[in-house]
């Protein structure tokens, strides 16, 4: 899972919060991570936020990730209780399960492709799943839905567009802070192997933990994920 261009400051925030915690172990494997090096990470991090701020692109991009993952969580619990439904009526498909997961990898792309196809099944079996307990407004409810994530998706789409001058313009600045991010995560995944602390510098643990935050509509002030 690759790191969006977005997601650079919270995961490099959550790996500042591990590494001040664990920075005397580090260094005791390792000399060079020492005080300065945190420092150095954490201007290079405020560097990249303070870029990030003033892009007003950008701003409108995280808001619209977010509704987007808002929307993708909606859908969690109408759709395990839908699949249910199909089992109970012995509808031999796994479209159910596919939607909840491209939802929760957050590939939207592939989660609408799913639910348009969902929803043929829904509408061919509609009476038999409504005799299995099927709510008779499920058929709108993707419908909405669907209609909902699309118009999400091709705005995130449009704004990813704007933004290419931009991440263009500061390519340097993100490879910059990307070799402290994988140094650090790197580094800590060998120290702490075994160890539940593992997990925090553990980049698709760090990704996921971003698409969670923004998707419960939560981001602390400096733009990372919270504690």
């Amino acid at each position: 899972m690759g790191i969006q261009k977005e997601e650079y400051v919270p995961i490099a925030d959550a790996l500042l919060r591990s590494l001040t915690r664990d920075l005397d172990i580090f260094q005791s494997e390792n000399h060079l991570f020492n005080s300065a090096y945190l420092s150095a990470m954490q201007n290079k991090t405020d560097e990249v936020r303070a870029k990030e701020t003033g892009d007003a692109v950008l701003v409108q991009q995280k808001q619209t990730t977010q509704d987007l993952y808002l929307l993708g969580n909606e859908l969690n619990k109408p759709i395990k209780l839908l699949n249910l439904v199909l089992s109970k009526a012995n509808v031999k498909t796994t479209l159910a399960s596919d939607v909840l997961r491209k939802i929760r990898k957050r590939n939207f792309e592939g989660a609408l492709l799913s639910l348009k196809s969902l929803k043929q099944v829904i509408s061919a079996q509609s009476a038999l799943l409504i005799a299995n307990g099927m709510k008779a407004d499920t058929e709108t409810m993707l419908e909405n839905a669907f209609n909902n994530i699309t118009a999400k998706s091709n705005e995130q789409t449009g704004f990813q567009q704007q933004r290419k001058a931009f991440t263009s313009a500061n390519k340097d600045l993100y490879k910059e802070l990307y070799v402290y991010v994988s140094e650090v995560a790197k580094m800590g995944k060998i120290i702490f192997q075994g160890e539940q602390k593992a997990s925090e510098y553990t980049i698709d643990n760090l990704i996921a933990m971003v698409h969670v935050t923004r998707g419960n509509g939560k981001e602390d002030s400096k733009g990372g994920t919270p504690s």
